[in-house]
């Protein structure tokens, strides 16, 4: 686990999730004296607080710095209702210690460990498996741990409890607990446990007014425990997500929970009863995480994704089908495709059906078919192809089919205009890489048709007359009414931003036609793949071509040798690689000549003042402050692995740190986030698709 504190010099202070698989949920809890706390389908963090420590004898309650300082919500009832507040014992800063594992976030003050355990695990298909195994990966409930020590002479209690505004409590039944008509609730499974609610945290620990300790009124609820004298105890909370019925609209929907439990308190029981093998799943995985000899920042930025990625994710009940959602971070959109072509990583590895749901989805749902024009002919409609929107929803309502939330028509390269080239490689580039994880010959059978639409639409986008093709995006969508198309680097100035000649979209194009020639062939379509195989070269040449002899740097723009230049150019490099056709990526392979001027230029951009800041971190594009931590990542590690350039040892070491506070300090706020500005988190908060970083593993 890596360390976070005083000790280590490496800030505690930062918010992160603690999420179940599948319920659009998080306990995000981190942020010292921040808001914090359990949430549902909002993308951002809780509006209360999470209050784990200790009330000692004398009536002291020492608390980790979980949770803002506020007065008592009673003050709006009662004149000089505050009194008492003094009783917090917050520890301070410098007290805390934190433990950051890939499943074990763990704080330790005083006499105090506080542990919020969320399993990193294989997941297995809810359209097969046995009802006891997607019970166990899919309850909607994460577990808290608080071990107290008490060398006093005197009794203690540990303390659980949430402080969330506008949520009123009810006990659970059969269980120590409460629940809310907002979806969240908690339960322990002692026998002597005191549950409460209250306005504040001190009458009910302190035994005074309301005389009850479950007051309707109250915004603060918990359960605490004796620990006496001489001894240590053990207090294991389950806090859990319940939203039953239809939950989305444009398409009905309820969460796939709701059919392997039969409430609540099911949930409830069901986290609490497994609470010692959920214990040692994490331990072990913790373990593999600090075994597998990554520094200690890139294991930071593993664990934190993961957790931003769990918390992002959805699973729903699509009339008696599984139907799997990832949302966009704080944006909510439903499928971003391409943060799904960058999260197929993880996927692959801990859930590959749930990467071929969303490719199926896309394939029946969100296609469409346009043409695509000359923009020196622009009134000229020219044959296009198939192509698949950028999202397919947001916020839990489905976009009509062949549209997205996102994409407006009649935009000239500005946010929110269409994606389609690029999210035509994305469906490619995915489709190859599931199916060489799992050699699904029935997913190939399926999209035989689609894999030959696919590759007529990619040639059509670089030109409809074969004559005219150049290797890379020429023509734009008909969609675009005469403006033009975007990537999915939408917010960056036109380096990275526009479509068309993009050298980084050139690259994609270039893997997805490496990848279709291997899909068509296998798929009983070799009459297919040489225009792919043609296609490919084509495209290789375009980018190697481009690169300035002198310099090696290769420009943005393939048609304008004045654009910035671009890590990303490298970007497309690992998706034939994941699929282990590495002899298209290495120098001596077919497409060498661009292997090799790829290289030159990722090591003549990584300097300071081209494509690193000043604190060491990489610059996705020499003219613009904008960059992407999952990106990054991504290409980090093509330049690692694919390319073999790896940094100097001191420099690789402050580009890792660098990143790492990016998301320590410059995210502090938000848990795990992707785009940022001179290191500080701008947008794309809360967000899942970081972890690319699962790439650094073997």
């Amino acid at each position: 686990m890596v360390p976070h504190g005083s000790s280590s010099g490496r800030s505690a202070d930062f918010h992160a999730h603690h999420a179940p698989v599948g319920a659009l949920a998080s306990v995000t809890a981190g942020r010292q004296l921040g808001r914090s706390g359990p949430s549902c389908e909002s993308g951002r963090a809780g509006e209360g607080g999470l209050m784990l420590g200790y009330r000692e004898a004398a009536g002291a309650i020492r608390l980790l710095p979980l949770f803002p300082l506020s007065a008592s919500d009673r003050e709006r009832y009662v004149q000089g209702g505050g009194a008492g507040e003094r009783a917090l014992r917050p520890f301070a800063a410098a007290e805390v210690r934190r433990d950051y594992g890939w499943a074990t976030d763990r704080w330790s003050a005083g006499d105090l460990v506080a542990e919020i355990l969320t399993p990193v695990e294989a997941l297995p298909d809810p359209a097969h498996a046995p009802l006891a195994a997607q019970r166990d990966a899919f309850v909607p409930a994460v577990l808290l741990r608080l071990t107290v020590s008490n060398p006093s002479e005197a009794a203690r209690e540990a303390v659980f409890a949430l402080n969330l505004p506008d949520h009123k409590w009810l006990p659970t039944d059969g269980l120590a607990g409460m629940k809310s008509r907002a979806g969240i609730s908690f339960a322990c499974a002692d026998a002597d446990a005191y549950v409460f609610s209250a306005f504040d945290l001190e009458s009910p620990l302190q035994r005074r007014w309301p005389l009850q300790p479950r007051f309707g009124l109250g915004s603060v609820a918990g359960v605490a425990v004796p620990v006496p004298a001489g001894q240590t105890r053990t207090l294991t909370v389950a806090i859990g997500f319940w939203k039953p019925g239809i939950v989305t609209a444009g398409r009905s929907m309820a969460y796939w929970y709701t059919r392997l439990f039969s409430g609540v308190e099911d949930v409830l029981g069901h986290a609490l009863g497994r609470a010692g093998a959920v214990a040692a799943a994490c331990a072990r995985r913790d373990a593999e995480l600090a075994g597998s000899g990554l520094p200690a920042e890139r294991q930071f930025i593993l664990a934190h994704a993961t957790r931003g990625y769990h918390a992002s994710t959805q699973l729903l009940d699509d009339g008696g089908r599984p139907r799997w959602v990832v949302n966009e971070g704080e944006y909510l959109m439903l499928n971003t495709f391409d943060l799904t072509v960058d999260m197929a990583f993880h996927e692959l590895r801990f859930s590959p059906w749930a990467l071929a749901g969303v490719l199926e989805q896309f394939a029946c749902e969100y296609r469409y078919s346009s043409r695509v024009y000359d923009p020196a002919e622009p009134a000229r409609l020219l044959p296009g192809g198939v192509a698949f929107t950028h999202d397919m929803g947001v916020a839990n309502t489905w976009s009509p089919a062949g549209r997205s939330s996102y994409e407006v028509d009649g935009l000239d390269r500005a946010c929110f205009s269409h994606m389609s080239c690029e999210q035509l490689t994305n469906w490619v580039l995915c489709a190859g890489l599931y199916w060489a994880r799992t050699r699904d010959g029935g997913f190939l059978d399926r999209h035989r048709g689609l894999l030959g639409e696919c590759q007529a639409s990619l040639l059509n986008r670089d030109h409809p007359l074969p004559e005219r093709r150049r290797g890379f995006m020429q023509c734009e969508d008909e969609r675009c009414r005469g403006g033009g198309e975007i990537t999915t680097y939408d917010s960056l100035d036109h380096s990275l931003g526009q479509s068309r000649a993009n050298g980084y979209l050139a690259g994609k194009m270039w893997a997805a036609h490496v990848i279709l020639a291997e899909l068509l062939t296998a798929g009983g379509r070799a009459d297919l793949a040489g225009a792919s195989l043609a296609a490919a070269k084509r495209a290789a040449a375009a980018i190697a071509a481009c690169a300035d002899p002198a310099s090696g740097v290769m420009p943005s723009l393939l048609t304008d040798p004045a654009s910035a230049p671009i890590i990303p150019a490298v970007e497309a490099l690992a998706y034939p690689w994941a699929m282990g056709l590495h002899a298209a990526c290495r120098d001596d392979g077919p497409y060498g000549a661009m292997i090799t001027a790829l290289r030159r230029h990722l090591q003549a951009v990584l300097r300071e003042g081209i494509c690193l800041y000043a604190d060491g971190g990489w610059k996705l594009s020499a003219s613009a402050d904008n960059s992407w931590a999952s990106k990054i990542h991504l290409c980090q590690f093509v330049a690692e692995t694919v390319l073999g350039v790896a940094q100097e040892q001191a420099a690789a070491a402050r580009a890792d740190r660098a990143h790492a506070d990016w998301q320590r300090l410059g995210a502090a706020d938000h848990g795990v986030s992707d785009q940022f500005t001179a290191g500080t988190a701008k947008g794309s908060l809360y967000y899942p698709r970081i972890v690319t970083a699962v790439l650094w593993l073997p």
